[in-house]
Formats: C-alpha cells, sequence, structure tokens
C-alpha cells in the first residue's frame, strides 16, 4: 500500500497542463511553464517540509530525511530544506554534516530579499550549537550573534551569546549586555538569572543575591532560583533571609531530601547563634542521612554545647559504631563522661581518641583537663606536655602546662 502522503507530493501533471491553457504567445509560453514549474516545486517543499517537521518531532528522523530528499532534486536552492537537513544530522550527532548542511542554508537563504530575517538568523544558530560541542567558543559566540542581529526579538540568540562570553571569561562586557537588555526582556527570568550567574563569577554576591532574587520573582515555581537567592544570601551574611528561603525549599519536593540544602540552613542558624534551631536541623539530618558521620557529629557537638548529655552520647556512641576507626566519636564520649564525673570511662575514651589521632592534640589536652579536674594535676602536666610534643606551638597546651605547673610548686 502506498503512503497517504504521496499523492500529495506527485500530483497529476495535468494539473500544470490547464494552468498552461491559454497562452496566447509561444514566446511567453516557456516562461510561463518555467515560472509555473517552479511555483509548484516551491508549493511541494513547502508541503514536504512541514511533514518532515512532524517527523522530526515525532523522532522519524530517516523517514524525515527521505521526505526532503524527495524534493531537493527539483529544488536544491531552498534554504528551508538545507536547514531541515542540518537539524536532522545535528540530532544525529553527524556535526560536519550539519555544520555543512547550515553553510548551504545561509549560502542559499542570506541574498535572498523575500526570505524572512527570522529564518535567516536560524542556520547561524545551530552553526553557533555545533562550534560550542566542538568547543570553538569564539567561532560559537560570532555564529550566535550572526543569529540575534537577523532576530533580535530571539531571546535565546542572545542568551547563547551571552554564554559563550562568559565561557571566554569576558564578564564585564557580558554583564553590560545583560543588563542593558534585562529591561527590554523584562518578563524573562533567565536573562536575571545569568546576571546573577555573572556577577557570582565575579565575587559580587550582593548583586548576585539581587539579580537571582529578580529572577525567582518571575519565576516562582522555579525552586533552582530559590536556592541561588538563598545560597547568596548567605554569601552576605544575610542569615534570616537565607534561613527563611530555605525552610521553605526543604518543606518542598524539590529540597526536603537534600542533606546541603538542611546543612546550609544549619549553618546558617549557628552564625547567628541559633544553637538550638541549628541542632534540630542536624537531628533531621541524621534521619535523613542515618550512615552520616558529620551529621552525628554536629548534632552530638550541640548537644553537649546545650548541656544535653543523653543526646551527645547517643552520637558518640553512633559515630563509634559508624566510625571505630575514627577519633571523633570516642572523644565525644570521653567529654560526656568527664562532665558525669566518670573519670575510668572519661580516661578511656580519650586515650582510644589519642590513640586512633596521633598527630591531633586536643584528645590529650582533654585527658589532661579532666585529671586536671580531679586533682591529679601530676597526671595533667604529662598529658600536656606529650600534646606539645606533637605540637610545641599548641596555646592551648601551653597555657594549661603553665596553670598545673603552678600548683604544683
Amino acid at each position: 500500500m502506498k503512503p497517504a502522503n504521496s499523492g500529495i507530493l506527485a500530483l497529476p501533471a495535468l494539473l500544470l497542463s490547464v494552468a498552461l491553457i491559454g497562452c496566447n504567445s509561444t514566446d511567453n509560453h516557456a516562461q510561463w511553464k518555467d515560472d509555473a514549474n517552479q511555483r509548484w516545486y516551491s508549493l511541494k517543499s513547502e508541503i514536504a517540509l512541514q511533514m518532515a517537521e512532524d517527523q522530526f518531532n515525532a523522532g522519524q528522523l530517516t523517514l524525515a530525511q527521505k521526505t526532503i530528499e524527495e524534493v531537493m532534486v527539483k529544488d536544491m536552492e531552498n534554504p528551508g530544506l538545507w536547514l531541515m537537513g542540518g537539524r536532522i544530522a545535528l540530532e544525529e550527532s553527524k556535526l560536519e554534516s550539519a555544520f555543512q548542511r547550515m553553510a548551504k542554508a545561509i549560502e542559499y537563504g542570506e541574498p535572498r530579499e523575500d526570505y524572512p530575517r527570522k529564518e535567516k538568523a536560524k542556520p547561524f544558530y545551530y552553526q553557533g550549537i555545533i562550534n560550542q560541542r566542538w568547543q570553538r567558543y569564539e567561532q560559537a559566540k560570532e555564529s550566535y550573534t550572526n543569529a540575534y542581529e537577523r532576530s533580535p526579538d530571539e531571546v535565546s540568540y542572545f542568551l547563547a551569546r551571552i554564554e559563550m562570553m562568559i565561557e571566554l571569561d569576558e564578564l564585564q562586557f557580558a554583564t553590560a549586555e545583560l543588563e542593558q537588555k534585562a529591561t527590554y526582556f523584562d518578563q524573562n527570568a533567565t536573562v536575571r538569572a545569568l546576571l546573577g550567574h555573572v556577577y557570582r563569577r565575579q565575587g559580587d554576591h550582593a548583586s548576585a543575591a539581587m539579580w537571582f532574587q529578580q529572577a525567582s520573582m518571575l519565576a516562582t515555581e522555579d525552586m533552582k532560583l530559590r536556592e541561588e537567592v538563598a545560597r547568596e544570601q548567605i554569601a552576605v551574611k544575610r542569615f534570616p533571609e537565607a534561613i527563611n528561603g530555605l525552610r521553605e525549599l526543604t518543606e518542598t519536593e524539590y529540597g526536603q531530601r537534600r542533606p546541603d540544602l538542611h546543612r546550609l540552613m544549619a549553618e546558617a542558624y549557628l552564625q547567628i547563634n541559633k544553637i538550638r534551631e541549628a541542632k534540630a536541623v542536624y537531628f533531621k539530618l541524621t534521619q535523613l542521612v542515618p550512615t552520616s558521620t558529620q551529621d552525628w557529629g554536629k548534632y552530638g557537638e550541640l548537644s553537649y554545647r546545650l548541656g544535653e548529655d543523653g543526646p551527645a552520647l547517643q552520637a558518640a556512641n553512633r559515630l563509634t559504631q559508624l566510625a571505630p576507626d575514627h577519633y571523633r566519636g570516642y572523644l565525644l564520649a570521653g567529654m560526656v563522661w568527664n562532665k558525669r564525673d566518670r573519670l575510668d570511662r572519661a580516661l578511656s575514651m580519650f586515650d582510644k581518641a589519642a590513640k586512633l589521632a596521633p598527630d591531633n592534640t586536643t584528645p590529650l589536652i582533654m585527658r589532661g583537663m579532666a585529671l586536671q579536674k580531679n586533682k591529679k594535676p601530676a597526671a595533667a602536666a604529662d598529658a600536656y606536655k606529650q600534646a606539645l610534643e606533637i605540637n610545641p606551638n599548641d596555646k592551648r597546651a601551653k597555657h594549661l602546662l603553665s596553670s598545673v605547673t603552678e600548683g604544683l610548686r
């Protein structure tokens, strides 16, 4: 069975004959016939292009290629056919072929006054994509510029050009052009988001926060933009605002299982000395990522600072289970036992920590402080001396050794 569209592309020649009836002049007959033929070829090409577009969008690349090849035989200088052929080759990752077909589209389209400028822009844009894949960023920028100059209302061409400027580290030029066009593309969130990225690259986090916030107001459903706002607010120490944004984010599907966002919020709480709130976030993290020693460690540390020995010891035990060869859990356990006046247990934990971290002075200093608290100055002095053997410049060990030595005199 023949395809349903075969009749569209191969109408009977009778139509042409009818179009030519009534030609009175033999001299004009050939010209009229040529003109009629050309109009018919153009109509066939237009129909074929629409069919190929539909086939392309359906992923039927081989069929789309066949569709345009059937009409190219009679309409080789049609830029739209070359453009479609280039898009097909690009989709198939045949970059060299795609580039050459786009060049043909430019060659046949540029001189034509009747060819829309927005259509002339397209092959330049696709050449820019190909150059970008080849990492020829200067050529890509030139291609995108050509596309944008022919179709200045197409924001994607403008943004592609700016991205190449950023890739080439032309940040000041990119900033100037983006700010100039921010009003023109006043409802475009991407322009403002890109400005945020450029300012971040330049270390101007206050401006970055402002542009990300503007972008987020235009694209209220874009959670990534909200995240960027919060990160830049933290960079400029606007912690309460960042916390509000992060709290909202971590309650959404986008952020509720993102440990990095929870940690960012916890650290922001710590920056404004809201230890209890930070501890609550770290506790949630221990449920979200039960094997994270980082989160158990912070949870235990903050619990200890708040005088909550039970949660601190729970965290210490969990740390020693998760990382039995790391000193942190034993150190925290020793601190809790020392606070509870269990010197034997405290010293045992500090000794294990010191053995696992032979270059770290903290376990030995904590051992000395526990001994000093329990009125064992000589043993405490020995611990501080051992710490100073590891690091002779440790100010804590020097100060504590001096205080305990004076008591021995």
